[in-house]
């Protein structure tokens, strides 16, 4: 069977689904010029770690050595930041099948969000790994977009929090036993965190002016070290039921 035929009975096969459920991984974004990790080419095999000041390749995306230093992950990221990359036309079919009403969800290991930039709506995505297009501030907490961090990334600056801290008031005599509780969820997270696990971070951390937070904002990926999120266990769980095909691509998923 030819490659035409092949795909023709693929179409044909797909064509009467109503909900399919796709697992996505790196090959599908290889064409767009960004290397899987394991492969031959792919980053492990080709990462110039050296340079970047790292002792392996897998220490790049090592949650205690982005820490330490977050430099080395920005110097490499900034290729590969929302805006700097054309989706695949693998990337397009799934946009094609969400604009068919016929996607239930995509499940992807990929953290560029080419997924989106397609065109597939952001409620049928679900990152595994999470993605580049949100960030937070590892201080505050104050989230932001990959287009608000992106002309600091795309310069090699590393990205700090310009959220303006909150001046700290005395509080009166009648509400000194106020329970903590009852305190607005902005006041209680400032007053929570204590950074003593971010003080290697601390080092980068300068405000660009008094007042700011000026902590590190981190893009919204797992990195080594860190724990997947459950949302996708649980979506995994919804979606099963309901899915009537299910397409894997660019992934053996033998990892």
């Amino acid at each position: 069977m030819s490659a035409d035929e092949t795909f023709a009975s693929f179409i044909k096969e797909i064509s009467s689904k109503k909900n399919i459920l796709v697992l996505a991984g790196a090959g599908i974004s290889v064409s767009c010029g960004i290397p899987d990790f394991r492969s031959q080419d792919g980053l492990y095999n080709t990462l110039n770690y050296q340079e970047l000041g790292l002792t392996s390749p897998e220490d790049l995306f090592d949650i205690e050595t982005f820490k330490d230093d977050p430099r080395p992950f920005f110097r490499f990221a900034k290729n590969l930041y929302p805006g700097r990359i054309e989706p695949s036309p693998c990337h397009n079919f799934l946009a094609w099948l969400n604009q068919k009403s016929t996607l239930l969800r995509v499940y992807t290991q990929n953290i560029d969000g080419l997924e989106e930039q397609a065109g597939v709506d952001k409620t049928k995505v679900v990152y595994a790994h999470g993605s580049l297009l949100n960030a937070t501030c590892m201080k505050c907490n104050a989230k932001y977009s990959a287009q608000d961090i992106a002309s600091d990334v795309k310069a090699g600056i590393i990205p700090l929090c310009q959220r303006v801290k909150e001046k700290r008031t005395k509080a009166r005599k009648d509400t000194s036993a106020q329970k903590l509780t009852d305190k607005p969820q902005n006041t209680r997270t400032l007053r929570k965190r204590s950074f003593q696990h971010y003080s290697e971070v601390d080092g980068y951390c300068v405000p660009t002016k008094e007042g700011v937070c000026g902590g590190i904002v981190k893009p919204d990926i797992t990195f080594f070290g860190e724990k997947l999120g459950s949302h996708v266990g649980l979506s995994l769980q919804n979606d099963w039921s309901k899915a009537d095909a299910l397409i894997v691509m660019g992934t053996s998923l033998s990892v």
